[in-house]
């Protein structure tokens, strides 16, 4: 097989597996009525946690959200001299799933062994979320994106980091909605 087949192949194989990668969904809504053409400060309230979610967690969403925020806006100096208000929350739930392996039976009750079962599979997960508002200067909301979150799976923290930069980065590309 010559070099420039290969070459060919493998640019083929690449493409192939970039056309499985999957981008995590995001969910926007906004208010229609809302103008977001004179939006240039924002202020960035205090992160919002539920379930378990650690301090770290919450400190390196925080910094990743205002990173990304500072590319586009200016930081306002407080609440009522900024033209929106941003909070994020992360919902962190911890899940239970059980699966039925219908191809691996096993018998036996007892010593008898009378009957035969499906074996089940227990499996305790956590889902993460993140949720990202902007809000008015009065709080009414503007808009509102969320996304599913893998940065917690991450046991490195830099990793985790870029992973929660990327997802934010996702919902913000959404923002504003036109």
């Amino acid at each position: 097989m010559s070099a420039k087949l290969r070459a060919s192949f493998f640019v083929f194989f690449v493409l192939l597996l970039a056309g499985c990668a999957t981008v995590p969904p995001v969910a926007v809504d906004y208010d229609p009525q809302a103008d977001f053409a004179g939006l240039r400060t924002y202020y960035l309230l205090e992160p919002l946690a539920t379930g378990p979610v650690s301090p770290l967690e919450i400190k390196r969403a925080r910094q990743a959200l205002d990173a990304l925020l500072r590319m586009r806006y200016q930081p306002a100096q407080s609440a009522d001299s900024a033209d929106f208000l941003v909070r994020l929350q992360l919902n962190s739930v911890e899940k239970v799933a059980v699966y039925e392996d219908s191809y691996a039976l096993y018998g036996g009750y007892r010593y008898w062994g009378f009957g035969w079962r499906a074996p089940l599979e227990v499996r305790q997960y956590r889902e993460n979320f993140l949720v990202l508002d902007v809000l008015s200067p009065q709080s009414s909301p503007l808009w509102r994106a969320s996304t599913p979150s893998a940065a917690a799976r991450y046991a490195d923290p830099a990793q985790s980091q870029q992973r929660l930069s990327e997802e934010l980065a996702l919902m913000l590309n959404r923002f504003p909605p036109y």
